[in-house]
């Protein structure tokens, strides 16, 4: 196998859940509950609902838990409707690596394949941190995939390959030709995420995740790989042009990528929602209202620009994914109203003429000056003129959630009840959290979704 093969795979057989701090555990419990919440607050939504009434025709013995029932599914399809209901709000996640997405795509494709296989909770958190460090230190080390017009979710396939493997039990050579086979079959385009975006956007990590659950299954199968998948001649590093060099992994050299991903407190693009404090603050300054603004300019990182306001469609969104993933939008609705939330995202409110009005006044730039503290910081400038030609600005580097200002525990928990209390009723939050927060204890992997079961009598049972 090639050394990214072995590399990786030394460390995936080397990784115990008993060599985890207390801090580790519980860093990995946040992202198990705001993760949870995520797909709870999806759950109504369209996609969601396809994604589950295609999971809910299969059978599979054993299976995995098709969350909001008890329908045992296969494990593939159980990892893409858990995961689109994950995703598709926008709301989980931010990876530490410069272009790497969401790490916690991987979350509930590892507990279904964990679950499947009879694995333990232990298992499958081991797999989430193994599956947190590949997906960040690849965007770290591949920028040139998505500058080359390729998706992240390339990462995610690799990433839950590996960790799905470990979570099952696989030995070294079976996780290696999982991810060889992930690597080599998972090639995306980042048109999913370019000029008006689809209900693809929020599928495509999911898929991912899914064809890496099944590579990892046959894999277990015995079913190899090619033995060069990243360092071969027609091998993800020439194909993509970059070279893939991991450094020392998490555990080996300090912490885990899984403690340091950035939290979302609002449910858009990361770059859009870090931009929304400092629009919800000149809300107030302008004494709540939009109705004087003459300009709003934008300054921040090129990054910032390419993913939220790369096209004139971000000043006309038209689809709730175009619309959470735009700077204008976004910053027009925390202007104009002091909030956003994921209601904000449905078709009247995108179409609501105020809000299209108020875009048009926004510009957007990036400078060299703010592109050299990126990653680290996530800066933003945001100056509004008013028509009396008043001047206001407000500046952030770290949004609420990044580690550098941190959502704790009780902030996690209100974000989770936000986005559920619609689905489960308030003693079904309580119910939920109560066994989300102790996950590490339960003696099974269906124990983790039973609190999520919905009663037939539940609209949302029949969406």
């Amino acid at each position: 196998m090639d050394k990214v093969l072995d590399q990786i795979s030394d460390y995936a057989v080397s990784l115990n859940y008993k060599d985890f701090s207390a801090e580790t555990v519980h860093e990995i419990v946040k992202r198990v509950v705001d993760t949870f919440g995520c797909a709870m607050g999806s759950y109504p939504m369209e996609p969601p609902r396809i994604a589950r009434a295609h999971a809910l025709e299969v059978t599979s013995t054993p299976g995995a838990t098709l969350l909001g029932t008890r329908h045992k599914t296969s494990p593939e399809l159980a990892s893409f409707a858990n995961g689109v209901m994950a995703r598709y709000s926008d709301f989980n996640d931010m990876a530490v690596g410069k272009k790497a997405g969401h790490p916690s795509d991987v979350i509930l494709p590892i507990l279904a394949a964990a679950e499947y296989v009879g694995g333990s909770i232990q298992d499958a958190m081991a797999g989430m941190v193994l599956a947190y460090e590949l997906q960040d230190r690849m965007g770290d080390s591949c920028v040139g995939v998505l500058d080359g017009g390729w998706d992240y979710v390339i990462y995610t396939a690799v990433a839950t390959a590996a960790g799905a493997g470990r979570a099952m039990g696989l030995d070294k050579e079976q996780i290696a030709n999982a991810m060889a086979i992930a690597v080599t079959s998972n090639v995306a385009t980042h048109q999913t995420r370019r000029g008006e975006l689809s209900m693809w956007k929020g599928c495509a990590a999911p898929n991912a995740a899914r064809n890496g659950v099944f590579a990892a299954m046959l894999a277990r199968r015995g079913l190899t790989g090619p033995d060069e998948a990243f360092e071969g001649i027609t091998g993800f590093n020439n194909q993509l042009r970059v070279k893939l060099e991991l450094p020392v992994l998490g555990g080996r050299n300090g912490q885990f990528t899984i403690e340091q991903s950035r939290f979302k407190n609002y449910p858009c693009d990361y770059e859009a929602q870090c931009c929304v404090t400092p629009a919800m603050e000149l809300h107030q300054i302008l004494g709540g209202t939009s109705d004087n603004v003459a300009k709003v300019e934008i300054v921040t990182y090129t990054h910032a620009v390419e993913c939220s306001a790369d096209s004139r469609e971000k000043w006309n969104p038209t689809s709730r994914e175009t619309a959470d993933h735009s700077l204008p939008y976004c910053v027009a609705v925390a202007l104009a109203n002091g909030t956003i939330w994921v209601d904000d995202f449905l078709e009247e409110r995108i179409s609501d003429p105020k809000i299209h009005a108020l875009m048009q006044k926004i510009e957007v730039r990036a400078t060299e000056e703010l592109d050299k503290t990126w990653p680290e910081a996530y800066p933003f400038i945001v100056t509004v003129t008013t028509n009396a030609g008043e001047q206001h600005t407000r500046e952030i580097h770290y949004a609420k959630g990044h580690p550098k200002n941190p959502m704790n525990d009780q902030e996690i928990a209100t974000k989770f009840r936000k986005l559920s209390e619609s689905v489960l009723g308030s003693e079904g939050v309580d119910k939920a959290l109560d066994v989300l927060w102790r996950i590490e204890s339960l003696p099974k992997i269906s124990d983790v979704f039973e609190p999520f079961v919905l009663d037939a009598s539940n609209p949302a049972a029949r969406s």
